[in-house]
């Protein structure tokens, strides 16, 4: 069998179509109500990814016109203190979203911290409350990553009726995304590293999307040649960022295929200030009943 290159999904051009369409609505609404957005951003912790993804939010804010400042307490602050930080953050009328950035130290739980945040100012969409809505399929604030393999299976309506894998069962990512393509009719399974024989679920899978962590982990063998490949895994390989597909091998093996980088992450990162302009629209509808 002779396969033609795949095609490769240009996450970055879908990023900038939505960063034009963000740009025009924040100026809009800035304007109309006089507010400025405003996101605030917690790291604790010498994390060198969560450093470089705070950065990246700050330039993506300037671009947009959207105020983001970076809080950094210091690494040793009890989950007391953080939670008194974050309630001033949130009962702050000029906060529009709190994000704080994963991972962090051991000794806080990431998960109660995010509880702390109303859901309305819960730009990560990784709380309780934002969760149960996607459930219960009223979605508001969804985790970005989840929404940008969704913005990316939007784009190929015909897939709706495939059969599709998600590897990876995070709050982040294989959780929120399976109901949130179960809320789009789309028939799935779920696997993770309990999963015996993932190869069994991805040969037959139209679409498998990844968040495995682990570089190379796909290849040839364990898709078939008519799947979209969308690898949302971000690894480290000898200084350059990698995805968990052998890209050279899927490469010339499968129908679509997203590249790490500039595939998924360009629209996680711009789909954080699609949240913020939901959040600042919902503020200013609602600010005498919150």
């Amino acid at each position: 069998m002779i396969n033609l290159p795949a095609e490769i999904i240009d996450g970055s051009k879908i990023a900038d179509s939505i960063m034009n369409t963000l740009r025009d609505s924040f100026k809009e609404q800035q304007d109309k109500t006089g507010k400025q957005a405003r996101l605030v951003l917690i790291l604790i912790g010498k994390d060198e990814g969560a450093s470089t993804y705070s950065r990246a939010k700050i330039r993506r804010g300037e671009k947009l016109g959207v105020r983001v400042d970076l809080i950094k307490p210091d690494e040793s602050i009890s989950e007391a203190e953080l939670a008194v930080e974050i309630g001033q953050l949130a009962s702050d009328p000029t906060v529009t979203g709190i994000m704080i950035e994963n991972p962090v130290p051991k000794h806080l739980s990431f998960s109660k911290m995010t509880d702390l945040i109303p859901f309305y100012k819960d730009i990560d969409g990784t709380s309780s409350t934002n969760q149960g809505r996607i459930v219960n399929r009223q979605e508001f604030l969804v985790p970005a990553t989840a929404a940008a393999v969704v913005r990316i299976l939007s784009n190929y309506p015909e897939l709706t009726k495939s059969i599709l894998t998600i590897v990876n069962r995070t709050p982040v990512v294989g959780r929120p995304l399976s109901q949130m393509l179960l809320n789009r009719d789309y028939t799935i399974s779920v696997c993770h590293s309990k999963t015996p024989d993932v190869v069994i679920y991805t040969r037959r899978s139209d679409v498998v999307i990844s968040a495995v962590g682990k570089p190379n982990y796909f290849d040839d063998e364990m898709i078939n040649p008519d799947c979209t490949f969308i690898d949302v895994g971000i690894n480290y390989v000898d200084g350059k960022v990698t995805g968990d597909a052998n890209y050279q091998s899927l490469v010339k093996w499968v129908k679509r295929i997203t590249p790490v980088p500039g595939g998924v992450g360009p629209i996680t990162a711009t789909l954080i200030f699609e949240n913020l302009l939901k959040a600042f629209n919902y503020q200013n509808l609602n600010s005498g009943k919150m």
